[in-house]
């Protein structure tokens, strides 16, 4: 008994079947390995393996930048206080001008076009 079986096939001409089995197969090993890494990485041993070697790095890289977080720290600082300053110089003349120009309004009185 013979049966004719259509295969189907996409654009390129391959089988849609195959290409089928081979996602699931890729898939089905990507799974597989994740599980396998989750569970070594759960291991205490490999915890403290790898702990053990990022701490060495870890330090080296904070040792090496610390200064440059520093030396940033204290330039805004610095760039905050000039702000703070140059605004509160800002306000103080321009309560100075606005209280002249009253005192001016007052003895002349106000202008007729006002």
């Amino acid at each position: 008994m013979s049966q004719n079986i259509a295969k189907t096939t996409d654009i390129s001409g391959s089988d849609v079947g195959s290409r089928d089995r081979f996602i699931e197969a890729s898939t089905d090993i990507m799974l597989h390995l994740s599980d396998k890494v989750v569970n070594l990485i759960r291991k205490p041993v490999f915890q403290e393996r790898i702990q053990s070697i990022l701490d060495p790095i870890v330090n080296h890289v904070i040792g090496r930048v610390f200064p440059y977080i520093l030396l940033s720290s204290i330039l805004f600082l610095i760039l905050l206080l000039v702000t703070v300053s140059t605004f509160i110089i800002v306000m103080r003349s321009s309560i100075s001008a606005i209280r002249s120009v009253d005192k001016s309004m007052m003895k002349t009185g106000l202008p007729e076009d006002w």
